[in-house]
């Protein structure tokens, strides 16, 4: 077998191994030059000079790229700063301005820091909110029907788990909103899902408001977007210069909306990366088990994003494998990368795994980027890890 840790200890031009896109994703060539070309636009967006006009051009020509990848017009998306704020604007608007109708919010058990903390900071406002469960990444359909036996302000469920890489039936889900009569506003945190699903513009279909976020697709981090459905009276959220349809105020980050727009536009005029990026995690998930065997467990939901694997490494803490992986220049995560160095047990909890197995967990995410060669590469390393890590 070759020795891959010491060709890498030989070669120090040899490439890091990135396997951590669930976290975020390398910036594309693509996306780096219309970043950059925007960038000289420097004029504000918002004056009348032919800076500021040129400034606004290059912002409504994402607006264009980004809305065509969605499927939805122009006039249904604001630009927000992360996929987090798109989060908190759609929940915390949409409750408070629901409110008098019902104080009733449904979600699920495993959803986004950003979503369960927003909700948790509604409940002391007064909101009750119901969280029906996602064990093994599968939604509890009886428990969504019965609590939408009610008037119901908002549900917000993720379209696929950025720890476990389960997606959620957002079809289905809309299908029981509209047969229960219960009045329910759906809002979607897309943000690990967006483009990476065959049916793309199945977020608009079912969805009243959608989540997204530039750096998941191969953009710069600091930019997100909410789609808002027509009809749908959100408030604003940042007050200010009136920005954004007058819902998100303040100068807009002009060179990462151009990369936004130009990293959709790459999605879209290459649907067959979902089918690569399948393959590729379907590789790592055969070679991962030929080498490990019984000593670990695959995380594996019924319907899952094409780019997460979450596997088990049984007896071997995840913390101590994330650093000899990294000290081999190969990236991966111990679970969501949004949670500030806290390690975040809430979502496998909710998938059915126990303290000590969660423990031992890692995410292994994949994008266009990688190859077979850096799996077979990983695999050696993680094997020899286990080995020394299991003989401590």
């Amino acid at each position: 077998m070759i020795n891959y840790i010491i060709i890498r200890q030989v070669n120090i031009y040899m490439h890091d191994i990135y396997f951590d896109s669930a976290a975020t994703t390398k910036p594309s060539k693509v996306a780096i030059e219309a970043a950059f070309a925007a960038a000289n636009e420097y004029g504000n967006p918002s004056s009348s000079h032919f800076r500021g006009i040129a400034a606004r051009k290059v912002i409504e020509n994402a607006r264009k790229q980004v809305t065509s990848a969605l499927g939805c017009n122009e006039e249904e998306l604001i630009f927000t700063g992360s996929g987090s704020e798109s989060n908190n604007q759609a929940i915390i608007g949409i409750a408070r301005a629901r409110k008098k109708r019902s104080n009733v919010i449904i979600s699920t058990d495993s959803e986004h820091p950003s979503v369960e903390q927003t909700l948790q900071y509604l409940e002391k406002e007064g909101f009750k909110v119901i969280r029906f469960s996602t064990k093994v990444g599968n939604i509890d359909i009886d428990e969504l029907k019965e609590s939408l036996k009610q008037k119901v302000a908002l549900i917000s469920v993720m379209r696929a788990n950025n720890e476990t890489g389960a997606l959620y039936d957002i079809a289905n889900i809309r299908r029981e909103i509209d047969n229960s009569g219960c009045g329910a506003v759906f809002h979607c945190d897309a943000v690990q899902g967006f483009l990476k699903t065959l049916n793309r513009t199945e977020l608009v279909k079912y969805c009243d408001l959608v989540s997204i976020s530039a750096h998941k697709i191969n953009a710069l981090k600091g930019c997100g977007a909410l789609f808002i459905k027509k009809g749908i009276n959100l408030p604003a959220y940042i007050l200010g210069g009136g920005q954004e349809h007058d819902l998100r105020s303040g100068t807009e980050n002009t060179p990462a909306i151009a990369a936004f727009g130009a990293a959709c536009d790459e999605w879209v005029s290459n649907r067959d990366r979902i089918g690569y990026i399948t393959d590729l995690r379907d590789y790592a998930e055969v070679k991962i088990s030929e080498a490990l065997g019984d000593r670990i467990v695959i995380h594996k939901p019924a319907q899952r994003i094409c780019c997460i694997l979450s596997i088990e490494l049984i007896g071997v803490k995840s913390e101590v494998v994330l650093n000899y992986l990294s000290g081999e220049g190969i990236c991966v995560s111990a679970g969501s990368a949004c949670s500030a160095h806290k390690r975040e047990n809430r979502v496998l909890t909710a998938f059915g795994l126990a303290e000590s197995e969660i423990d031992n967990t890692i995410r292994i995410s994949f994008s266009y980027f990688n190859n077979r060669e850096e799996v077979d590469l990983f695999v050696d390393v993680l094997k020899n890890a286990t080995s020394l890590i299991g003989k401590i």
